[in-house]
């Protein structure tokens, strides 16, 4: 049976690692994004209209703004913000002073010779992996070479021989690189970076999925279950909006397993059909104005010949964890829809 919808992208926001044997792909960097704007460690290229972050991350990231990553990724950002720094660079923007600055008092930093420090120069691969190990403890000088920083970064396992001196470097490897250095244990440390620096671990974290029950004409029906290696799932979750390529949904929804089971069987007896959904946890009807939807499409997709309009699902949402701690979600989901299907 062909899918009815054909799902392209999941994100949900969740602490977790994912390291790739080979080079990430845009969905993993687009979730190292996510996952470390939740952590308050990357805070994206301002919002849409929809108050969803906007990270950039196909372009490539200049030296102010990576210094500017880095000293998050520390949680110094308000260190470097109180201090009052000196460096010998003249060529500084007043906004990244202060990161540059705790950068170069720090020794995570030594600029371009002289007053330079090309503050709007692409930053390079080894660069960044020079920035980020250096921050890790390990000197340029006497552990690595920074011109070849990814040897190092390799060998401790937070890049897998994806980088060299001739990879392209963007915003999205950046979030990558970073995202992954928060498992590396600084040199001497038994702790992780991410425990030095006291970064939730996942363990208390419900990472989910969603499944198309329906696909009607102006309708989709979704239900929502914890994925199998979840640490927790939720025992209520609710989605707070929703839109469709920009165009608002109304919503129903049945918003925790019991929800789900009662509503299951009263179909089940109503209908004298069997209707279950073994797992879940939320069960969201959601309406919408289809033909506006696939109208504001800004992307498609070809299937066998025939062009879809790409519909990108913007869920706004509220979960409640076993011990009664409230998270708030926003999840990206991109279909296109080649068929209409399904009897919830």
């Amino acid at each position: 049976m062909k899918k009815v919808c054909v799902l392209f992208l999941a994100l949900t926001l969740w602490v977790g690692l994912s390291c790739p044997a080979l080079a990430a792909n845009s969905g993993e960097k687009e979730t190292a994004a996510w996952s470390l704007y939740e952590l308050g460690l990357l805070q994206g290229n301002g919002v849409d209209s929809e108050g969803f972050p906007l990270f950039d991350l196909d372009k490539a990231p200049d030296r102010a703004q990576s210094v500017t990553m880095l000293v998050r990724l520390l949680g110094a950002e308000e260190e470097a913000q109180a201090g009052d720094w000196e460096t010998p660079f003249t060529d500084l923007p007043e906004w990244a002073e202060p990161y540059i600055g705790y950068a170069f008092a720090k020794g995570l930093t030594t600029g371009r010779g002289g007053e330079r420090f090309d503050p709007d120069s692409p930053v390079s691969a080894t660069e960044y992996l020079t920035f980020v190990l250096r921050a890790l403890g390990y000197s340029s000088e006497t552990d690595f070479a920074w011109d070849e920083a990814w040897k190092l970064s390799d060998k401790l396992g937070f890049t897998k021989g994806e980088y060299t001196s001739n990879t392209e470097f963007l915003r999205g490897d950046l979030a990558w690189v970073s995202w992954n250095a928060l498992e590396v244990k600084p040199k001497g440390n038994s702790k992780t970076l991410r425990q030095v620096l006291g970064l939730p671990d996942g363990k208390d974290a419900c990472r989910w999925e969603e499944t198309v029950r329906t696909c009607q004409e102006n309708r989709l029906v979704l239900s929502f279950a914890a994925t199998k290696d979840s640490p927790k799932t939720y025992t209520k979750f609710v989605v707070d909006s929703a839109t469709v390529n920009g165009i608002p949904c109304t919503i129903e929804q049945y918003s925790s397993t019991k929800e789900v089971t009662d509503h299951c069987k009263k179909r089940s007896e109503a209908e004298k059909v069997e209707f279950s959904l073994p797992g879940a946890f939320a069960l969201a009807y959601l309406r919408y104005d289809e033909a506006a939807a696939k109208a504001a499409a800004t992307e498609t997709v070809t299937e066998k010949g025939v062009e879809y309009p790409v519909i990108v699902l913007r869920l706004k949402c509220s979960g409640t964890l076993p011990n009664g701690k409230q998270v708030e979600e926003l999840a990206m989901l991109t279909y296109y829809i080649n068929g209409y299907s399904g009897r919830f």
